[in-house]
């Protein structure tokens, strides 16, 4: 019963969202260059950037007007091998959120460093600068201030596709009470949909587990949950209103404005489905659960714990991240991703140490 009141206290718990980027109603604020809006709204692969994509990389700074997709393609025209050593890459400095590494050196110098070049010239960031080809993949997820743009890019129109996922933040403009979009990390060619299908799958709860969930939302004690209910449950996980109020009307499955145990617990087993708001639900709610369980243990035995199963040989293929997205808080958008896609984050060079550790 106490692991159940500490989760329920995660999913009731108010998070604030902003489904977008709040727009500045100061007049002095333009609107973005129009070559990036339009390649924002396009669904069709993009070709190289032309002229006029790239001079307007001269003034292309963060805006509270700017959506993420219009960041992100202003992104991969700045770092395009075409713009280098015109101003491409003080452009993509500029949309680097603050908190980067290289944010600092190009903020006391106004201009790109070695440290910075070096780091673009990584093998596996080598698509970013080559590509000749772009496209969107997928529509931009928003997560308590955070956004996620998955795209592909390749070296030419016969060339194979090579996965690029962005991570944008909101960040607050001083002084004027607005947010606006700057990028956080890339992470380049993560699995594949086969490869996501590999994954080793996560077990779904028991019925007893359900029961009490189902039995905490149910406030009334009619035995079901209304959709309002339900949808201000969802939202409260960071999930946009509107995926909120779908996923009720999914999960609602005969219709009759009331969601009822069948209904939550075939939701719940929803948990091994990608890519979906009920597979991202059902997962959110059994990792909880299940590190809740764990709630008893200190800080430092948690901690011991994750590291020994990311380094030590794992009693089956990606059990470390498996561990790591298990302890994970509720609220991290990191408790949302699958094993495989937890693993490529660890491949980079910054975190090589949480899996070679002595």
């Amino acid at each position: 019963a106490c692991k159940m009141s500490v989760l329920l206290a995660l999913i009731t718990s108010s998070v604030a969202f902003r489904a977008s980027a709040p727009r500045c109603s100061r007049p002095r604020v333009a609107r973005p260059p129009a070559c990036f809006e339009a390649i924002a709204k396009t669904s069709q692969p993009h070709g190289p950037p032309s002229e006029t994509d790239s001079a307007a990389l001269a003034t292309a700074s963060p805006a509270p007007a700017l959506q993420p997709r219009e960041v992100v393609a202003t992104m991969l025209h700045a770092l395009h091998r075409s713009n280098r050593g015109t101003g491409g890459y003080e452009a993509a400095l500029r949309f680097i959120s603050p908190t980067h590494q290289y944010r600092a050196d190009f903020e006391r110098s106004g201009k790109y460093s070695a440290s910075f070049a070096r780091y673009l010239r990584q093998p596996h960031k080598a698509s970013l600068l080559g590509w000749d080809e772009y496209r969107w993949d997928g529509d931009t997820t928003l997560i308590q201030g955070e956004a996620y743009q998955q795209t592909s890019v390749r070296a030419s129109a016969d060339a194979t596709w090579t996965s690029v996922r962005w991570l944008l933040t909101s960040k607050e403009v001083e002084g004027s009470g607005a947010s606006q979009w700057m990028v956080e990390a890339v992470f380049v060619d993560e699995p594949d949909d086969a490869e996501l299908a590999a994954v080793e799958p996560l077990a779904p709860l028991e019925e007893p587990e359900r029961r009490q969930i189902f039995a905490q939302l149910d406030t009334d004690e009619s035995g079901a949950i209304s959709p309002e209910s339900f949808v201000g449950v969802v939202a409260s996980l960071g999930f946009p209103r509107e995926q909120a109020e779908a996923l009720a009307a999914a999960t609602d499955t005969d219709g009759d404005g009331a969601i009822t145990f069948g209904e939550f617990s075939a939701l719940l087993s929803k948990v091994n489905q990608q890519a979906s708001a009920a597979g991202s639900f059902a997962r959110l709610v059994t990792d909880g659960v299940r590190a809740t369980a764990d709630a008893a243990q200190s800080p430092h035995d948690v901690v011991t714990k994750v590291l020994r199963a990311l380094r030590d040989e794992p009693p089956y293929p990606l059990y470390g991240a498996e561990v790591a997205i298990r302890y994970c808080s509720p609220t991290n958008p990191a408790a949302q991703l699958t094993p495989a896609t937890f693993a490529t984050y660890l491949d980079e060079p910054h975190y090589a140490i949480l899996t070679q550790w002595g």
